[in-house]
């Protein structure tokens, strides 16, 4: 059968059900980015940007938005969106966030659904910090989400999370979503997972069944923060969840840094 794909390269299952997942992964994440960019202001770059989850949200709320992604797949997906957004519109890029210049500044980058953490080493991480820097205006505001490590599910032996069972959003049916293989590196700070997205009929019968690579990168809360300070940040505030809760372990790394 050979290596499956890795995330986002296709469209697939996945691309389609994006949205429904990462709604049941963070929860209340779109009031957040909302509240971020009223606080901090715009125009907004959203790095990773996906299916445009959270660029149309801060479009609708009046801002300037453009987005980037690596994915061809997923931008087609945020594209699509313009027509249920009259009145609002959002330019998006195909790029890396390691190694991009659009030829402009921001008053705020976002960095959500932990995207940072799909660039492979610490060489890329500084070359993203590095980019976005140079993309900011002074004064100029980067917000950036990671999953914090929880060691018990990082060791080569730890059990696979458990299945997750999603709503299509276009079709009705039932997608099951679960890892079927994974491997640790703890030395590497390394996870690569396979995942295997089946969808199911009423009769549960399988409509299609696929599957795709998860590789990423965590970082230790210390670890960022000694990035985002040789990147030339300045520290603004650490939450560990979308409701700025104080920092705790096992939780989300929200970080706010300012480019001086």
């Amino acid at each position: 059968m050979g290596d499956p794909p890795a995330f986002y390269v296709r469209d697939s299952l996945h691309t389609e059900i994006y949205d429904a997942f990462a709604a049941e992964v963070t929860g209340n994440d779109l009031d957040f980015w909302r509240s971020c960019a009223a606080e901090y202001g715009g125009p907004v770059l959203d790095l990773g940007c996906g299916t445009g989850r959270v660029a149309w949200v801060l479009a609708d709320a009046g801002f300037e938005v453009v987005g980037l992604d690596r994915s061809e797949p997923m931008l087609r997906r945020a594209e699509a969106k313009a027509e249920d957004h009259p009145g609002t519109s959002v330019t998006f890029h195909l790029g890396d966030m390691s190694d991009f210049d659009l030829g402009r500044e921001f008053g705020l980058v976002v960095v959500p659904g932990r995207s940072f953490q799909i660039l492979p080493t610490v060489a890329d991480q500084e070359a993203a910090l590095a980019c976005i820097r140079r993309h900011l205006v002074a004064g100029g505001h980067l917000v950036i989400d990671l999953f914090d490590p929880r060691l018990e599910f990082l060791l080569p032996d730890a059990p696979p999370p458990p299945t997750l069972t999603l709503t299509h959003p276009e079709r009705g049916t039932s997608v099951a979503v679960e890892v079927v293989d994974r491997t640790v590196d703890p030395a590497a700070q390394m996870l690569s997972e396979v995942w295997r997205f089946t969808e199911l009929d009423d009769a549960g019968t399988v409509l299609r069944d696929e599957r795709e690579r998860l590789d990423l990168r965590w970082l230790y809360r210390y670890e960022t923060l000694h990035l985002l300070r040789l990147a030339g940040f300045q520290i603004v505030a650490e939450w560990s969840d979308f409701d700025r809760s104080p920092p705790a372990y096992g939780l989300e790394q929200l970080w706010v840094a300012r480019s001086p």
